[in-house]
């Protein structure tokens, strides 16, 4: 155990887990705190369909560790694997099973082989292991019931590979359901709401798509900064590392730069001058950071939906094609308000570009 830089307890704190990262490999290690006849670890939500590595002694007293793939609760469903594991060690020491290996963070494959399971057994450290455990009273290569485990985990533990740390799985669902429909408020309907008060309902009354913008505005960054700190109170701290996260980070940035920038604009030069330097800067960068917060934003809902899935195994299809339905709405109700401008020619001077917060 002095060998690796990191441990936690499995569920039910029966079984040590330990491991060392590197920079294309990982080093496990797992030890039974009770005696038993093999040691098997998973990763997987629960042992149907889970990669298992198993620790046991054949009839020559030789340790071994070897790899199946489960797709069900009968021996039948137990699948052998072929693992490039290296630096296998199998030992037991008045009953207590340790296991170690060392394997790749992206198996081996060919091309021919892309279709087995082992292929699609990837660890990535910077998401979340999940990881079960089960004992039994023997193994052998000829795999029947009498080999079903006696004492097995009764729920996954999701160990930070990155962090060093383990917690029990909880179902944050609920949590993530509320995060996603306060940030589907924010980034699909306030947002997008706002700019288009601001261009299309200028010729209402002076003030009113300036004022209905600024109104949507401060709910909308209201609203993101409440979902944010809920979030990351209910997931116990902010890991910038998904592609989620670092989507939604940086369209919040750009959404609060947004309103520092309006107070920085240059007074708009009397009638007949020309447009100076700084107010054609302020315009252009206004203009990007806009349209790069709506685009950022959607993108930040759109792998969040698949982050869901992922996360909890569920099919988030639907619902990924009613977010991308409602985003095509939007659009082309832009374009048929653009297309109305042009053929009727009602733009008045004072209407301005698609910004956000001028």
């Amino acid at each position: 155990s002095d060998m690796y830089n990191n441990s936690v307890l499995l569920d039910d704190q029966q079984v040590s887990f330990f491991w060392t990262l590197s920079d294309n490999s990982i080093s496990f290690a797992a030890r039974g705190e009770k005696k038993s006849g093999y040691l098997a670890i998973g990763f997987g939500n629960e042992m149907v369909h889970s990669f298992a590595y198993v620790g046991w002694f054949d009839d020559d007293g030789k340790g071994r560790v070897d790899t199946y793939w489960i797709d069900g609760k009968g021996a039948a469903d137990v699948h052998p694997t072929k693992e490039n594991l290296t630096y296998v060690r199998c030992k037991s020491e008045n009953g207590i099973i340790t296991m170690e290996f060392t394997r790749p963070f992206k198996p081996l494959c060919t091309k021919d082989q892309d279709g087995k399971p082992e292929c699609k057994n990837i660890v990535d450290p910077s998401t979340p292991l999940k990881v079960i455990w089960a004992m039994g009273a023997k193994w052998s290569n000829d795999l029947t019931e009498k080999n079903m485990h006696s004492a097995h985990s009764s729920r996954h533990v999701k160990v930070m590979l990155t962090h060093g740390s383990a917690e029990t799985e909880q179902d944050l669902r609920p949590v993530l359901t509320v995060h996603g429909f306060m940030m589907f408020l924010a980034w699909g309907i306030l947002l997008p709401g706002g700019v288009m008060a601001a261009r299309y309902l200028k010729h209402l009354k002076v003030m009113v798509g300036l004022k209905s913008m600024s109104i949507c505005n401060i709910q909308d960054w209201l609203l993101c900064y409440l979902d944010f700190s809920f979030a990351v109170a209910e997931l116990k701290g902010l890991y910038v590392t998904s592609l989620h996260v670092k989507l939604g980070m940086t369209a919040i940035t750009l959404a609060c730069f947004q309103p520092i920038n309006a107070l920085l604009r240059p007074k708009k030069p009397a009638s007949g001058e020309l447009l100076l330097r700084e107010g054609v800067i302020w315009e252009y960068s206004h203009v990007i950071a806009g349209r790069s917060v709506i685009i950022i934003g959607m993108a930040a809902l759109l792998t969040g939906m698949k982050h869901l899935g992922e996360r909890y195994g569920e099919d988030v299809r639907r619902l990924t094609w009613a977010l991308i339905c409602w985003f095509l709405i939007g659009g082309v109700m832009v374009l048929y308000l653009e297309f109305r401008d042009k053929q009727t020619g009602d733009r008045s001077s004072g209407r301005g570009n698609w910004v956000l917060g001028n």
